[in-house]
């Protein structure tokens, strides 16, 4: 019968997560490894679940870290979109990407095809096909939806919570406990439920859904969390075709599905997400909880688990031996999956790798980095020996995805052509600097990571790299959710809003320049002027249907956070709204704020926030907003900086952006060039790029059909937006300096042109 679910097999796949759930959640408490050194430093879990508020991520018109809703159509295929919508919150979540889709119809072709293919997974399928799609060899791996070009993300760990006893209502509530812990460190969780698309209405009540877990049948359909709320009331929920109809406790999960946005069951009835009680049934939590470079992991990858995880068998102690490619390598690293509370012991052609095992908190796939690489000739054989846990060893999965392939198990080898991989680096870890010999990359911290902002203020925020060796301190900022052209991030981490941002919740990015891989996010709340900014996390009447922010008492702040940054509250430096009246008015004339003309002079120096006459304060502006020869700029005097907004003229055949522009007798360096900033000048042929210019806006020059030449004469572009080179001419030719060529080429690529030519001058 046609559905539009994905279906688990319920008896087969038997992963007891753990036999004592105060076990279980103590070893969530603890180190993520306990290394087998007890001088080793501890890696710590990145949440303690006593310390998660009651709501968190609660208002589906502003879902953090979370990817469009997609539909699944009449398939079998959830757990895909599942999967992917886990990655692609982990992915934002750790500021690799401010915004990523990935094609779940890529991963479908390439598991059901060739060689290493699935026989049955039309009838459903889990996340470990997903994930041994994302973890098999370079040919493999996530691509994107827009054009299916192959990243370089390779998943090396994973955090899986497997099933709770299901008359154990302890187990049961440390279950919700850990899936929460999951969400706050990682950014999302896929779970699976008992859950139909054909009863979907009679099962829900404005998107809030209950199917009672003592009758539950197993499960059959894969949803992602992505928050939750402890106090959602029972009688939202009304399930006509169970008994009972409503479950006994308060509180819900908040998921995003994959019957589209537009799902008349779902919250609203046109957003694809829906509550789902605590008191369902269900299993297999799982997120990811790291992902590398795969170009930096290996040059070879040894594997007989194509097919991935089937289940964990009854065991202390597996091996696999491989024949290697080619001449000497150097062995990295390998992964396995593990299990939470076994101790495990590796061995190189019976030779304990030292500083590799330990006692493991989470059961899931892992990557073990080796201290220093070893030298590998012909053939080895890796073997685990495993002690805690008599069911330990990870069965390779078989072309049936409901049956085992009994001569392999789950157990890959890194090796690299040199010492140190393919670059000169040491490899100890798969995110090492890679300007800097030695150095390695583990993360980024940033403070605040949540606060809010008045329209028209500032904030300051600090980003420190982490890492061994001095890794770089430089942090490439992004911002997204922006709808002011005023609203930017400052190189020193000074956040400035606009003061006629429209958003409510603004998305700050923090990633290292040294490792993209490694980053850390903020959540700003936009301050309307004349709003009173109430901060709470008090918790209100939730409403299914979105219409309340729930555990904010219908005050205007999402999430009911609660506000741990500072608040700059007022006009900073007599500023007042930059923008008034700039764009649209050919050949530089315009309005200023008081009704005043600026000037029809193209060439004429122009002050739009003149200081004379609209300065209502002391000191000088942080942004201010000036035209001078045929653009618009936006300067920041705090650092000295100008960001190119718009082209005045529609007639210009000829634009060049400067390497510094004079605003109001003081000189600025011009290194940004907004988004659209060009877009749709019809008539430019060619573009000159300044000196100082290090970024370069999305859409920036889309549309420009007649652009033919460009010249860009920065070397530091640091980014390129996305369609910044889209719908210029098919014969444009972009110059760049010799030394960039290949960065700026591969820059453009990415942007999203695949044809114009990229030369060096």
């Amino acid at each position: 019968m046609p559905s539009s679910t994905g279906t688990f097999d319920v008896s087969k796949r038997g992963i007891l997560f753990m036999k004592k759930a105060k076990k279980l959640l103590a070893l969530l408490l603890t180190a993520a490894m306990l290394p087998g050194s007890a001088a080793s430093a501890r890696q710590q879990v990145h949440a303690d679940t006593s310390a998660l508020a009651s709501s968190y991520n609660t208002n589906v018109n502003y879902i953090a870290y979370a990817t469009d809703v997609e539909d699944q159509s009449q398939t079998n295929y959830c757990w895909a979109y599942m999967a992917d919508a886990v990655l692609e919150s982990y992915l934002m979540k750790t500021s690799a990407v401010s915004q990523i889709n990935f094609s779940e119809w890529d991963m479908i072709r390439q598991l059901s095809s060739g060689t290493y293919a699935f026989s049955d997974l039309y009838t459903g399928g889990n996340y470990h096909q997903a994930l041994a799609y994302w973890t098999r060899g370079s040919a493999y791996g996530p691509c994107l939806e827009s054009n299916s070009s192959a990243t370089n993300y390779y998943v090396s760990e994973t955090a899986e919570l497997g099933r709770y006893q299901r008359d154990n209502q302890l187990s049961k509530q440390n279950y919700i406990q850990n899936i929460k812990n999951l969400v706050v460190s990682y950014g999302a969780a896929g779970v699976s439920v008992y859950f139909t698309a054909q009863d979907r209405m009679a099962m829900t009540r404005d998107g809030a859904y209950y199917y009672p877990e003592e009758t539950s049948p197993g499960v059959n359909h894969g949803v992602t969390v992505v928050g939750w709320d402890d106090d959602f009331a029972p009688q939202w929920f009304y399930n006509s075709i169970t008994t009972p109809h409503q479950p006994s406790h308060k509180g819900a999960f908040l998921v995003k599905n994959s019957w589209g946005k537009y799902d008349s069951s779902s919250i609203g009835g046109n957003t694809g997400y829906y509550w789902i009680s605590y008191d369902n049934y269900f299993q297999d939590a799982f997120a990811v909880a790291q992902v590398v470079d795969r170009t930096r992991l290996y040059d070879y990858l040894y594997e007989t688990d194509y097919r991935g995880l089937y289940d964990f068998a009854s065991g202390s102690s597996y091996s696999q031996s491989y024949r290697l490619n080619g001449s000497a390598q150097w062995m990295t690293g390998f992964s396995t999956y593990v299990k939470a509370g076994a101790t495990y012991r590796f061995y190189l052609n019976n030779q304990e790798l030292a500083g590799c095992g330990g006692t493991m908190a989470q059961t899931g796939y892992h990557t073990f980095q080796l201290p220093n690489p070893i030298q590998v000739y012909g053939s080895l054989e890796l073997r685990v020996e495993v002690n805690g846990n008599n069911e330990a060893v990870p069965l390779a999965c078989s072309a049936s995805s409901h049956a085992a392939d009994s001569n392999n198990v789950c157990l890959k080898v890194f090796t690299t052509r040199t010492p140190y991989g393919s670059t000169t680096t040491n490899p100890s870890s798969p995110s090492w600097n890679p300007s800097t010999p030695g150095a390695t990359v583990t993360g980024v911290t940033l403070t605040p990571q949540d606060c809010a902002v008045r329209a028209g203020s500032s904030q300051a925020f600090t980003a420190t790299v982490t890492g061994y060796g001095n890794p770089s301190q430089r942090i490439d900022w992004q911002i997204s959710g922006s709808s002011s052209q005023f609203t930017r991030m400052m190189n020193n981490g000074i956040l400035y809003v606009g003061a006629d941002e429209t958003s409510d919740v603004l998305y700050l990015y923090a990633n290292a320049y040294a490792d993209s891989t490694q980053g850390a996010s903020a959540r700003v709340e936009v301050i309307k002027n004349g709003s009173s900014g109430t901060q709470g996390g008090t918790n209100g009447t939730s409403t299914p249907n979105g219409s309340t922010n729930p555990g904010t008492n219908g005050t205007s702040t999402p999430n009911g956070s609660t506000n741990s940054g500072t608040i700059i509250t007022g006009t900073p430096s007599g500023t007042v709204n930059p923008g008034t009246n700039i764009t649209g008015t050919p050949n530089g004339a315009g309005t200023n704020i008081n009704g005043s003309p600026i000037g029809s002079e193209q060439d004429q120096t122009s002050s739009v926030n003149g200081s004379d006459s609209e300065s209502t304060g002391t000191g000088d502006e942080p942004v201010r907003v000036g035209t001078t020869g045929k653009g618009v700029y936006a300067v920041w005097e705090e650092d000295g900086t100008a960001q190119y907004t718009q082209c005045t003229s529609k007639t210009a055949t000829s634009i060049s952006i400067p390497a510094t522009v004079k605003i109001d007798g003081e000189i600025y360096e011009v290194n940004v060039m907004d988004d659209g900033c060009i877009r749709n000048q019809k008539k430019v042929k060619t573009l000159t790029i300044g000196q100082n210019v290090a970024q370069i806006g999305e859409e920036a020059f889309y549309g420009c059909k007649q652009l033919k030449k460009i010249k860009i004469k920065s070397e530091h572009i640091e980014y390129i937006g996305e369609d910044a080179f889209r719908g210029i001419s098919s014969k444009a030719v972009i110059y760049v300096p010799e030394s960039c060529l290949v960065e700026y080429r591969q820059m453009v690529r990415e942007s999203g042109n695949m044809t114009a030519r990229v030369k060096a001058y």
